[in-house]
């Protein structure tokens, strides 16, 4: 029966493999599975990708990517068309011990047929704390080496700029379709987590965006045309809307920039827009990265998100507001983080890096602006590795995570895994993330800025300057309809909500099942189950097992039997514990025949009943071939007792036991005579290996 059950299930996994293998989908154009470069081990450098992180994970999804490897004499550019995951639940250090998960974007949308795009410059959000989805939105084809081996070709259409990602999950795209000509990408972005929202602001569409613009414009990365108005993005229904920014600064739109979000500013918060480029003298609809001009961070603008859900219809309301302090330079595609006081008294925006395109200039500090006080501070001014296209997010309690980046002095970036780590509270770079750091405190540099102390307690209300505009001070004076977490991010983590991350599965670079093969398949995997289950029931009732413990109550069986694991000073031999409760070694199970002398019943013996050559209430110990009564030999630790016995007579026992024979009845005293004769107190003690007796 269990050969034949055994074969049964061999042939079943023989046959569901053939046909697993022969369902495999290999698209023609999506080539990550044939892919010969590891996204991982080629790594060189990555820029301009999308990431956020959510339940302690971070993704990075695509990117333009610098490979190098063993089979590559120099580094080549390429699209990354894999989404990476990198743990945070645990603490790790980039230079020795990251864990690092790469997925190829090669499964088809089974609704639609549709493969997920590998783009740049996009944004990826968050989602709602109930969901266990990312959102990407927007982006474009890198178009700068098409004859690479994982370039794809634009969408004919903007039909999707909107994809769902489910770490884990069969099928983990979905996309949602979406009434608009053209997908943006290179623009300003923000989340209000606990609101559902997400903000999109200008952005591009340039040769990569769609087929038809392949074909229209230029043939170079440099070439763009702006795009105006803001997408507000419900992502609890993914339906969205776009709004005119005709109001915003600079009368055009930007590039480059980016946006944060602060739910305690305003009835339901607000975000602050800083930097980008701009073209306000397009004389074609054509732009040159080159050209046009800067946004710059001498002034900072507040869009007030309750302005526009009083009235939908409308395009809400923007502000501007000078800033003073030490004001970085204008630039484009640096990164931003924010975080809050814990009493929210304070909140602070960390800038990183970035880029002038015009001046070719690209920037290594950190620069935090302060509210409500609008006061910048520089507290990282002379780095030595300037970087731009790069991410960074907030994670853990008080670190910031900086993700890519092109390092233009260097060949590949130094950061060999693509992640480096700022403590926002003690301003210092790093490579280790910890789970255990202190929660969050206002650095010493800001308190000047503030008017508070490390836990908040703020007491500048407004800006040195005054108010550019009254309507913002009113902003900032509207009681919050919102619940912020005092403390905490505004960008990637929501209140509360700290579940733990996805198990981490295995890299794969080979490819994924796109489909099965119908009701064959789905029958052999129940054959295959029965077979399996068959025979591990046949197994089970013709293996020796344990019979169960009947010293509960009633003579019912007693809970599972405790498991004790020994770490013994060598592993693999089994020793006993000392203790009351009987503990079974783990070894393997072999068939022993009882003592017929030995019974599992209990006894009190009467206490005048003493063996010959036993003291009373002492134990005694008898082996094979040695009628002499011992005692157990005590090994300290847990090791097993050496083979050899030495023995030796103590004359101070024998006395011992002269004195207590004297003390028996003298009705005795033969017996008592003969017995201390015959009886020897045997104690073994290993003394150099040599034999002593006494006596």
């Amino acid at each position: 029966m269990d050969f034949f059950i055994s074969r049964l299930f061999q042939l079943t996994q023989a046959i569901l493999l053939c046909l697993v293998l022969d369902s495999v989908y290999i698209s023609p154009t999506v080539h990550a599975q044939n892919f010969r470069l590891d996204p991982l081990k080629n790594f060189c450098s990555r820029w301009w990708a999308q990431s956020v992180v959510k339940n302690d994970v971070l993704y990075i999804d695509s990117g333009v990517q610098k490979w190098n490897g063993t089979d590559v004499t120099s580094p080549i550019l390429g699209i990354n068309s894999y989404m990476i995951t990198i743990p945070l639940n645990s603490t790790w250090d980039w230079k020795l011990n990251i864990t690092i998960d790469a997925q190829a974007k090669n499964v088809k949308n089974p609704t639609t047929g549709t493969p997920p795009p590998s783009l740049i410059r996009g944004h990826m959000f968050h989602g709602p704390v109930d969901q266990p989805n990312v959102y990407v939105y927007g982006g474009t084809t890198f178009m700068g080496n098409q004859s690479f081996e994982a370039f794809t070709r634009p969408e004919p259409s903007a039909f999707y700029p909107l994809w769902s990602y489910t770490y884990g999950a069969g099928n983990p795209w979905d996309q949602y379709s979406r009434d608009t000509e053209w997908t943006p990408n290179h623009g300003a972005a923000a989340e209000a987590i606990d609101q559902g929202l997400a903000f999109y602001l200008n952005g591009q569409i340039d040769w990569g965006t769609a087929a038809k613009t392949v074909d229209s414009f230029p043939k170079t990365e440099d070439i763009y045309v702006p795009m105006e108005g803001m997408v507000i993005l419900d992502l609890k229904s993914q339906s969205g809307k776009n709004i005119s920014t005709s109001g915003l600064r600079g009368g055009a739109p930007r590039v480059g920039g980016t946006m944060e979000y602060f739910a305690s500013i305003g009835g339901m918060g607000a975000l602050v827009a800083l930097g980008g480029q701009i073209q306000p003298n397009l004389a074609s609809p054509f732009a040159n990265v080159s050209t046009g001009s800067l946004i710059d961070f001498e002034t900072v603008d507040v869009f007030d998100i309750d302005s526009y859900l009083q009235k939908p219809d409308s395009n809400g309301t923007w502000y501007s507001q000078n800033t003073t302090g030490n004001v970085p330079e204008p630039r484009i595609d640096f990164c931003t983080v924010s975080i809050s006081s814990p009493d929210n008294s304070s909140h602070h925006i960390y800038l990183y890096g970035g880029r002038n395109p015009i001046t070719n200039t690209a920037y290594d500090d950190v620069v935090i602006l302060t509210l409500p006080s609008f006061t910048w501070t520089n507290v990282w001014p002379l780095g030595e590795s300037p970087r731009w296209g790069h991410e960074c997010h907030v994670v853990g309690k008080r670190q910031m995570i900086t993700v890519g980046g092109n390092t233009p002095t260097l060949t590949c970036d130094w950061e060999t895994k693509g992640v480096a780590v700022w403590d926002m509270t003690a301003l210092t770079w790093g490579s280790v993330f910890s789970v255990d750091r202190p929660e969050f405190q206002v650095p010493n540099k800001l308190l000047n800025a503030t008017g508070g102390d490390a836990n908040g307690n703020g007491t500048k209300k407004e800006p040195a300057m005054g108010w550019t505009e009254q309507g913002l001070k009113t902003v900032f004076e509207t009681p919050s309809k919102t619940t912020p977490s005092p403390g905490t991010a505004s960008g990637d983590t929501a209140p509360g909500n700290t579940p733990s991350p996805p198990t981490p599965k295995k890299k794969s670079t080979t490819g994924a099942i796109a489909g099965g093969a119908g009701g064959g398949v789905a029958g052999l995997i129940i054959i295959a189950i029965a077979a399996f289950f068959l025979r591990r029931r046949y197994r089970k009732r013709h293996s020796p097992h344990e019979l169960p413990d009947t010293s509960g109550p009633s003579g019912q069986a007693s809970s599972l039997p405790k498991k004790y694991e020994l770490h013994a000073v060598n592993e693999n031999s089994p020793a006993e514990l000392y203790g009351d409760e009987i503990k079974e070694l783990e070894t393997p199970r072999q068939a022993i025949e009882a003592d017929p002398m030995s019974s599992p019943r209990r006894a009190e013996l009467p206490g005048t009943n003493t063996a010959p050559g036993a003291l009373h209430g002492v134990p005694i110990v008898r082996t094979p071939g040695d009628d002499l009564p011992e005692r157990p030999e005590y090994v300290a630790g847990l090791r097993r007792p050496s083979r050899e016995r030495k023995r030796r007579v103590s004359v101070a026992s024998n006395e011992r036991r002269e004195d207590q024979a004297d003390q028996v009845d003298t009705s005795n005293e033969r017996e008592d005579n003969t017995v201390d004769q015959k009886s020897r107190d045997i104690r073994v003690e290993d003394n150099d290996g040599e034999e002593k007796s006494g006596g």
